[in-house]
């Protein structure tokens, strides 16, 4: 990479704006699973059987007997990521420690890793609400934000997903719209937020995050999810750096990921997408 020097006005960083992770308060709620050791893990479903009028004659007064079956789930790691850079001792003291180590590691993990993380967790999301037609496609204004809105949280109690505990994600141009409305300004309670995590408001127990364009679909208006759905192992998530390696008077940074989200079917009822036309 191109190499800048130091001179008098070269005191100061321009450092980069970043944003907390957006997913973390929807992952591993509902169910933890133990990858160590292995690289895959299933999970076991039961069946559910109807109910019935009882009979009061005969031998099977409760209904016929069926014996209770149960599914399977299985799900493997995909997920294996890494980085690599190094920092030459020569041009690290001609740059005023700019390129310092440790604070250009822990730069790359919040605006390389943790959006990466973020994006990929919803776009799970959005793909499985297409692949199990859970997904409502209509275009969004500021005439109709609300009631689009609403029509999906309609479907989430449709689906017996819990009042509490429910998460939408949106781009700032689809919460705009949504703040354009009198009736969303008079239900939602605007002073449910964390402006580092995006939270900036609630409406009946759904907590509505904004999140950069980035990081959704670019037909995405409205992802809902139940913070209890996903399950977001990481194997690991490791940093390092050498100062000792041969050929480079310096340092190398390195970092590798293995992480994956899943969504138990059980559950995945939770998941409702509005996209737009």
């Amino acid at each position: 990479m191109a190499q800048t020097y130091a001179a008098a006005h070269l005191a100061e960083l321009d450092e980069a704006f970043f944003t907390e992770s957006t997913t973390a308060r929807i992952v591993n709620k509902g169910m933890r699973l133990d990858f160590n050791g292995k690289n895959s893990v299933t999970i076991y479903n039961v069946d559910t059987v109807a109910e019935s009028n009882y009979t009061r004659s005969g031998s099977n007064r409760f209904g016929a007997l069926v014996e209770l079956g149960t599914g399977t789930q299985t799900f493997t790691l995909s997920q294996d990521k890494a980085f690599t850079f190094t920092i030459d001792r020569g041009n690290l003291e001609d740059s005023q420690m700019a390129q310092e180590v440790g604070k250009a590691v822990s730069r790359q993990v919040r605006e390389v890793s943790v959006p990466a993380v973020d994006a990929y967790r919803i776009g799970i999301l959005e793909a499985y609400a297409v692949a199990n037609s859970q997904e409502t496609i209509a275009a969004v204004t500021a005439a109709n934000a609300y009631e689009k809105y609403t029509a999906q949280t309609a479907l989430l109690t449709d689906a017996a997903v819990p009042l509490d505990g429910r998460v939408c994600y949106m781009r700032a141009a689809t919460y705009n719209f949504l703040k354009r409305d009198p009736e969303f300004t008079r239900d939602a309670d605007l002073s449910v937020k964390d402006l580092k995590t995006g939270v900036v408001s609630m409406v009946d127990g759904v907590t509505n995050i904004v999140v950069p364009t980035s990081q959704l679909a670019s037909t995405t208006e409205f992802l809902f999810v139940h913070e209890k759905l996903m399950v977001a192992p990481t194997k690991f998530d490791m940093v390092r750096t050498l100062d000792d390696v041969q050929g480079i008077d310096g340092w190398v940074a390195e970092g590798r990921r293995y992480y994956d989200a899943f969504l138990p079917t059980q559950k995945a009822t939770s998941v409702r997408l509005h996209s737009n036309a």
